[in-house]
């Protein structure tokens, strides 16, 4: 069971570890442990940093996910959204989820009462051996960390730094995967061509998969170079 405090989060079908592309050795050894959440367990929390667009939410989110399925209970919960009650309280109670997973969470440690929080359910969780994983953009170690216990708390925490796909095979494998979980198929010339076309972002590249996959449904036509290069010239 996913638990969606007060604003009401739709995690997307794509936020799942089949779309995440993880060239680093790290990385990818820490999604396979990710995977295995609530059946053999992640043996420590983890803290994903990174520049933005680099896979930090979907990561969470996938985790969410993958715990869900298995019927567990996990909490995903967006500190930058604007619209949720930022107040440390919201943290309370939140250990006896199986997986907690708080995405952007430098946008609060700056604060004291937030770091009093912050710690307390770490250390909560830790105890009844449920995982804590966090997001954010800088490393722990540039935290602006006031609260002595926070600090202590966060080194039980696995850093894994992300990085974005600058590969072209990596990104060309990543379009293929989303568009496999959408339900059709990507030649790989077309993912070649857009990449070419476009950008080396894959946030950017995501958003002309999903122009292609809604004419694709729209025309009834299967993906092809010609029909993508007709679509992308209108």
């Amino acid at each position: 069971m996913l638990i969606q405090l007060p604003l009401k989060i739709n995690l997307p079908d794509t936020a799942c570890f089949e779309t995440f592309v993880a060239p680093d050795a790290s990385v990818a050894l820490t999604l396979s442990q990710l995977q295995s959440v609530g059946a053999s367990g992640l043996s420590q929390g983890v803290y994903f940093f990174g520049q933005a667009a680099v896979g930090k939410t979907h990561l969470l989110q996938a985790a969410c996910r993958a715990v869900s399925l298995r019927g567990g209970r996990s909490v995903y919960f967006p500190l930058k959204e604007k619209q949720l009650p930022l107040i440390p309280d919201v943290l309370k109670g939140l250990e006896v989820m199986d997986l907690i997973c708080l995405d952007d969470v430098d946008h609060v440690v700056h604060l004291p009462a937030w770091q009093v929080a912050l710690q307390d359910l770490q250390s909560k969780s830790r105890a009844l051996g449920h995982p804590l994983i966090l997001s954010g953009r800088m490393p722990m170690a540039l935290w602006p960390m006031s609260v002595s216990e926070l600090r202590d708390a966060m080194f039980s925490l696995l850093p894994v730094e992300l990085q974005p796909l600058t590969e072209i095979d990596d990104l060309v494998l990543a379009l293929q995967r989303h568009a496999m979980i959408r339900g059709f198929e990507l030649p790989k010339d077309v993912a070649n061509f857009i990449i070419k076309r476009f950008s080396t972002s894959l946030e950017e590249l995501l958003a002309v998969l999903q122009m292609l996959e809604q004419a694709t449904l729209a025309e009834q036509r299967r993906l092809t170079l010609p029909f993508a290069k007709l679509v992308l010239s209108r």
